[in-house]
């Protein structure tokens, strides 16, 4: 990357020649250092140069106190520690001698003084100048040795012509003075500096390679970071015009953007701005190196929706017809569908029907690779699209569905029936699924099936076995023996994994929508199963909400609801579920309980009486502690200040309106529901609670009539 044609060939015995040249002026140090650059370009002097700390330590002086006279001295001198740097085994002399923290100020300043340059030639006045003062002396010991007086005397006149040529064009921009700057003609000035620039950027490539290269180790990279690489880079990402330092940047880039630290500033430094531009190059490495950076930045939100801000989603969508780009094109645009709101903008155009058109001239059962394929990433692109009503819809016309149904079964991929699980989600779809309900119902029963296909496919009859669909569901269930199975699934005996096991349960729930179906479920021993089930996995939100959901069911039907309450423990359940911290449970409760009120058993009070106990469980338990102190209260009250607790759980309510008077009192202790319970009680611990006697149906009259004094006195 140095011009040596005018240099003549490096001989590793003559090194300490070379160093001494290093103690000259410029121009022969520029040639003592393409001499040396010479030796390290080839890998097997490196290790004879690294054992030469009298050379290392003459490198890294001149570096530190000559790289501002003379572009192509600092070109040289960092290109032969570049060589060093291409080897982990010396990555310690690079440290050692503090060349890459060198670098990074090298960097920094002739990107500053680029930024002059290109002012002075537009005719822009600034008072910024760079920073004139030099970098800290080496505190590297100097070589003992000094040159011998004499030795290269005579330099070669033709190199030092050429090097006299160039220092004249780097002085004429950086020490011009503003009259000499109106002498010059403007297009001169410009092929100067566009030359200048050429040279610059061929030390700005050998810099940022180096300090690439030994940021293999994250205690150096750390380092860069707290000299901000970042901005160094994303200020070097205007040379436009040289495409092999962009791809460099930006694979540096990459590389760092995998540390949060590092993707925090990118993102303050507006780097989706600098990197929309580059998807239009023509070169195809740019390309690929862009989109590996924008992949790792799209892991952030705010940089998702910045993407999105710029329009770049038809970009990545162009991409996924380039096999070259097509997989990272994919794996970006996944990321973005986990927002519901790029989901529609991918419905404004034919995309979702060419994904899946895709998706089905790709798909197949062989997914053995360590490495997600490109239709494996498009398989899950799609799951995503499908929860969008309007691209489920584009997906399952013009005979997709079918395609896809086929596919799904023919295969048995999983991910593939995922994708048909959350089309059926639709209401506009249903209606298409109407013909395949045997075949996914026999593929559930099936015992051949992977069980991860006949989850989905669990899900997907759930969703499509409804009697709105005009679907006779007893005659499904009858014929595939869906209820044995759905038993089967419930026994903890088998040991179904939960996905499946809850599958089960919402399946159950489906099915009782018809009232045949629940009688049925509930004759064979379907709530009890269901009760079983829930016992073992009541610390699963989602089973218990779609366990309450198939209570819930069955209670809508006379039979099944009579079945359910009075031979399983499903309201004792419902009732502890009544104070669960889930809000979606506690509602779903509220609902199972409504009904069970309203039927003739001896659930409908215990019901009040703890829906009471809920309601004003602050007050009871302030109760219970003044209860508990005893008789500290004047000895000539003829009536306690208070009601019993235990009187309230035992006495029965015999109307809602007495319960209601106590509730909207505004000197009682009711009112918000302080007393929620934060986790939910096991069965066990609960049935003491609900154990009332019978003697609180017959409560006497002189029991009412104290109930009444006492409430009175209260008041």
């Amino acid at each position: 990357m140095s011009p040596v044609e005018s240099v003549p060939v490096a001989v590793l015995h003559h090194v300490d020649e070379y160093v001494e040249l290093l103690y000259d002026d410029i121009p022969e140090k520029i040639k003592g250092s393409a001499l040396i650059l010479q030796l390290a370009r080839n890998p097997e002097n490196l290790v004879e140069l690294a054992r030469n700390e009298a050379l290392l330590s003459a490198l890294s002086r001149v570096l530190r106190e000559e790289w501002k006279r003379s572009i192509e001295l600092s070109t040289n001198i960092v290109y032969t520690f570049f060589c060093f740097s291409t080897y982990i085994e010396f990555h310690s002399v690079i440290i050692q001698y503090k060349i890459g923290s060198l670098c990074m100020d090298v960097v920094d300043y002739e990107l500053k003084r680029y930024d002059q340059w290109k002012e002075k030639v537009e005719g822009k006045k600034t008072a910024l100048t760079p920073d004139k003062n030099e970098l800290p002396k080496s505190r590297i010991p100097e070589p003992k040795r000094r040159p011998k007086s004499g030795t290269w005397a005579v330099a070669d006149v033709n190199l030092q012509k050429s090097r006299i040529l160039v220092s004249s064009y780097h002085e004429d921009l950086c020490n011009a003075t503003d009259d000499v700057l109106s002498k010059i003609d403007e297009e001169q000035l410009k092929r100067k500096l566009k030359a200048l620039s050429k040279r610059q950027e061929q030390l700005l490539r050998v810099a940022f390679y180096m300090l690439l290269n030994i940021a293999d180790n994250v205690k150096v990279e750390d380092k860069m970071h707290k000299k901000d690489i970042v901005g160094l880079l994303i200020g070097a990402m205007e040379r436009h015009s040289n495409i092999d330092l962009l791809i460099l940047i930006v694979s540096f880039l990459q590389k760092l953007s995998i540390f949060i630290e590092n993707k925090n500033s990118m993102a303050n430094r507006g780097i989706i701005d600098k990197l929309a531009p580059l998807l239009d190059s023509p070169n195809a490495d740019l390309v690929n190196v862009t989109l590996k950076l924008l992949f790792n930045l799209t892991f952030d939100t705010k940089l998702r929706n910045k993407m999105i801000k710029l329009n770049m989603l038809p970009k990545f969508i162009q991409f996924t017809s380039d096999d070259k780009q097509i997989t990272l094109a994919m794996k970006i645009l996944y990321h973005l569908s986990m927002d519901d709101r790029v989901k529609v903008m991918f419905t404004q155009s034919d995309c979702v029907k060419l994904l899946t058109d895709m998706l089905l001239l790709n798909v197949n059962s062989d997914t053995s690779a360590d490495e997600p394929s490109s239709t494996d990433v498009l398989l899950a692109l799609c799951v995503n699209l499908a929860w969008n009503e309007r691209a489920a819809h584009q997906m399952t016309s013009e005979g997709r569905l079918r395609e896809l149904l086929a596919r799904a079964f023919r295969h048995r991929n999983a991910m593939l029936m995922k994708l048909v699980r959350n089309l059926s989600h639709h209401a506009v779809n249903k209606p298409m699924f109407v013909e395949f309900v045997g075949d996914v119902s026999g593929a559930v029963t099936s015992e051949e099936a992977p069980e991860d296909f006949v989850i989905e496919c669990l899900g997907t009859l759930s969703n499509i076995l409804n009697p709105n669909n005009n679907i006779d569901v007893y005659a499904v269930v009858e014929r595939y023996n869906l209820i044995p199975y759905i038993l089967k699934v419930l026994d903890p005996g088998e040991q179904c994994e939960a996905e499946m096991v809850l599958g089960g349960v919402v399946l159950a729930g489906a099915v009782c929508a018809d009232e045949r179906c629940a009688s049925a479920i509930a004759a064979a021993g379907g709530g009890h199963a269901l009760v079983t089930a829930l016992r073992h996995r009541q610390a699963d939100d989602e089973h218990v909400l779609q366990t309450v959901f198939a209570f819930r069911q069955m209670l809508s039907h006379p039979r099944a609801a009579e079945n359910l309450v009075t031979s399983t423990e499903a309201p004792a359940y419902l009732i502890d579920l009544m104070q669960d911290k889930n809000v979606e449970i506690r509602k779903m409760c509220d609902s199972c309980l409504d009904i069970i009120s309203q039927m003739q058993n001896e659930w409908a009070a215990r019901i009040k009486v703890e829906r009471f106990r809920c309601h004003n469980g602050q007050w009871l338990s302030v109760v219970e502690t003044l209860g508990a102190e005893g008789g500290s209260g004047d000895a000539a009250d003829e009536l306690p200040p208070y009601l019993s607790a235990e009187y309230l759980t035992t006495h029965r309510l015999t109307t809602s309106d007495s319960q209601a008077s106590l509730n909207d009192d505004t000197d009682s202790f009711s009112g918000e529901d302080y007393n929620r319970a934060n986790s939910r009680n096991t069965q066990d611990g609960h049935s003491d609670d609900l154990g009332i006697s019978d003697s609180m149906c017959g409560k006497s009259l002189d029991d009412d009539a104290q109930f009444s004094k006492n409430t009175n006195v209260f008041s």
